[in-house]
């Protein structure tokens, strides 16, 4: 479907397929067909750019565009004039013979005839040229409606109804512009210029002209405008415009810091890691714009409905002006103006646009969350949303490992084994290591000094403490005693705190000890799962790993059930599997090995910050923070917008109904059709979707 430019009027076809830039200020419209000389908002209010549910919602969001007061002056002008010429309805004016028309007050109609050219040249203009392209919009009915009042002989009406559609137009447009602001704001949070440090100063520029491995200086206070990684100097980073959490972080030399961001207390120099069309915050703002083009099959269903709507009630309403003066001998003037109140409510504005503006706010709601949607038709999905499918690795759990349990064995204390591990793999640069670093620092472990450290390629560690050689590893490192092999596995037989991820402790000829790691769980992950279940729908996890360390994590957490060692085609088996079983499916993950089952799931949810960049890009939807709680608050807001999309669809067709009944029976005015049936829908229908939070 195509998309109008919010000022020219031509068409930029957009592909929708089924399963990245600094945005700066544009100070043109970048299109041929506009003129530099005009201001956005007076082009959309004079010259008229079609009703507001024509163009996207999301279009020229990231456009810096100052507010006119020109539309305001124009309604002001036409009731100042419409006063007047009702005034000098009070007065005796001069008859005028027009063919076979007496004109009692021509006086007051030239003055209402002005108001309409005022007012209404750039909705009459849109109306008829559209018209010759074959389409009918309602500016042409308006126009219409306006031209038979003013031949029924009530200029006053003609004028009041031009005037009001201008100003339903004009609330219509400030509606929308307000269920985008959130968005406006965070695409034009970036600062465009940068601190180079070159040649020993200072220089200003323009982020778009750095590169990679460019020097930026940050001070307190300032906006990131680049991706990069401090090399000099700590601080505090307020990373809301990315994750949606408002929480400083701190950031110390070689951490990375993002576009957009705040620092807010030390100064520091970052070396430049991506230029600015590949920053993640540039990604963020494109996946938002690109987001309008995946709509959701209610909404695609609408615009397909929406397309024979409203030529329907025009044919409906040429009947009801003809019809009932020809068979029944009716007064003729009567019912062509009842057909002409059925031709403004023949409007399809409220309906067409009352799925989108939900979905915008949706998307909306999400991005203030640090969660970015990439299209309407993912919300939909997830509001149907049966099982819910994890990675285990670096999705339920943080992909770190900690200490678990600690089991000594023989005479030896805990204590103590604890203290001779610490020592010895603080000394390794193996990923194991940080975890007994970390379990040091958090429990104030005194270590000893070590001796004659040795790394032992794929089996362990070995050093010297006291003068007693001491080994910390695989059951591989003790093949040098084969008694001490078969008390291992004695052990291991006999304590069901022994798993996969162990290391075992001894000294030459004893074993002293084992230490068992599992991978972290996510914090709020329990507390997640709970709340995912609360909702009806199925926790399951697909993971690599073994049974044991699957069933630990399940069981920790309450999943609903689980499978063990995937690999991923496997998991990709499963999804397809799952998907047939309850029909629709999401599945969570992060790493290069998700990629296919992100893909295949009906949504795909990536946890993007620590997440690969191809799962990010093969997801539908992302997390920004890799908080697991955010799945909780996304299916919230899937779900309360299809609600409200259904209420929107609703009250729509409801108020539609009964004003097109009351309209022909003679009961409602050309000024209430546009009132109810036109404004009063629309605003109805965006303050209902302003509720999406």
């Amino acid at each position: 479907m195509s998309k109008k430019d919010s000022c020219c009027d031509h068409e930029d076809p957009n592909h929708h397929e089924e399963n990245e830039g600094h945005i700066h200020e544009d100070h043109g419209h970048g299109d041929e067909c506009c003129t530099e000389d005009h201001n956005h908002k007076d082009e959309c209010y004079d010259d008229h750019d079609g009703c507001c549910c024509e163009s996207g919602i999301l279009e020229n969001i990231d456009q810096k565009s100052e507010k006119s007061n020109k539309p305001l002056i124009l309604m002001g002008i036409s009731a100042v004039l419409i006063a007047f010429g009702l005034v000098l309805t009070l007065f005796n004016q001069p008859h005028i013979l027009f063919g076979f028309t007496t004109i009692e007050e021509p006086i007051s109609l030239l003055i209402f005839l002005a108001v309409v050219i005022i007012i209404g040249r750039g909705i009459i203009k849109h109306g008829v040229k559209t018209f010759l392209k074959g389409e009918v919009k309602i500016e042409l009915l308006v126009t219409i409606a306006t031209v038979g009042a003013f031949l029924l002989g009530d200029g006053l009406e003609g004028a009041s109804l031009m005037t009001l559609f201008y100003l339903a137009e004009y609330i219509e447009h400030f509606a929308l512009d307000r269920s985008k602001r959130s968005l406006s704001k965070l695409v034009n949070l970036n600062p465009d210029i940068a601190i180079l440090k070159k040649d020993g100063g200072e220089v200003e520029v323009n982020v778009n002209d750095l590169k990679v491995n460019d020097i930026v200086i940050i001070k307190p206070g300032d906006k990131i405008p680049i991706d990069g990684v401090i090399i000099n100097g700590n601080t505090s980073i307020n990373q809301a415009s990315i994750t949606g959490e408002s929480l400083a972080v701190s950031k110390a030399e070689g951490d990375d810091v993002y576009s957009s961001t705040i620092n807010e207390e030390g100064y520091i120099e970052i070396k430049v890691t991506k230029t600015s069309e590949n920053t993640i915050f540039a990604k963020i703002i494109n996946l938002i714009k690109e987001s309008e083009e995946k709509k959701a099959k209610i909404d695609l269903f609408i615009d397909k409905f929406a397309k024979y709507y409203t030529p329907t009630v025009v044919l409906i309403a040429i009947f009801i002006a003809i019809i009932p003066p020809v068979v029944l001998k009716e007064p003729f003037l009567q019912w062509i103006y009842r057909g002409l109140v059925l031709l403004v409510i023949s409007c399809p504005c409220g309906l067409v646009i009352s799925t989108p503006v939900s979905m915008v706010s949706a998307i909306t709601a999400g991005t203030r969350n640090g969660i970015i949607i990439k299209g309407g038709e993912y919300i939909e999905e997830l509001a149907r949303i049966k099982a819910i499918l994890f990675d285990k690795t670096g999705t339920l759990t943080e992909g770190k490992l900690e200490i678990n349990t600690i089991t000594p064995h023989k005479i030896i204390t805990k204590e103590k084994l604890i203290e001779i591990a610490c020592s010895i793999e603080g000394k390794s640069k193996h990923p194991i290591a940080k975890a007994f670093n970390e379990y040091k620092q958090n429990n104030d472990i005194n270590v000893k000094e070590v001796h004659n450290f040795e790394s032992i390629a794929g089996k362990g560690l070995k050093g010297v403490i006291n003068n007693e050689t001491y080994y910390i590893g695989k059951k591989d490192l003790f093949d040098y005693n084969e008694s001490l092999k078969e008390e291992i596995n004695l052990i291991i037989a006999n304590n069901t705190n022994i798993g996969k991820t162990s290391v075992i402790i001894g000294d030459k000829t004893q074993i002293l000890g084992f230490i068992s790691l599992s991978d972290k769980i996510r914090e709020n992950a329990k507390t997640t799962i709970s709340e995912i279940k609360s909702s009806g729908i199925k926790t399951i996890m697909l993971t690599g790993d073994n049974k044991s360390a699957a069933d630990n994590v399940s069981k920790q957490i309450g999943l609903n059930s689980y499978y063990n060692d995937l690999l991923p085609e496997d998991k990709l088996n499963k999804v397809e599997e799952l998907a047939i079983k309850y029909n629709d499916v999401a599945m969570v993950g992060d790493g290069v090995n998700d990629t296919p089952s992100l893909a295949r799931a009906n949504v795909g949810i990536a946890m993007g910050m620590g997440g690969a960049d191809v799962a990010v890009e093969t997801a539908d939807i992302v997390l920004m923070h890799d908080n697991i709680s955010k799945i909780s608050t996304l299916l919230n807001i899937a779900k309360k917008t299809m609600n409200i999309v259904k209420e929107n669809l609703i009250i729509v067709i409801s108020i539609k109904s009964i004003i097109a009944i009351l309209g022909v029976l003679g009961y409602i005015s050309l000024l209430e059709a546009v009132i109810l049936g036109d404004m009063g829908i629309t605003l109805i229908v965006v303050g209902n979707a302003l509720r999406i939070r």
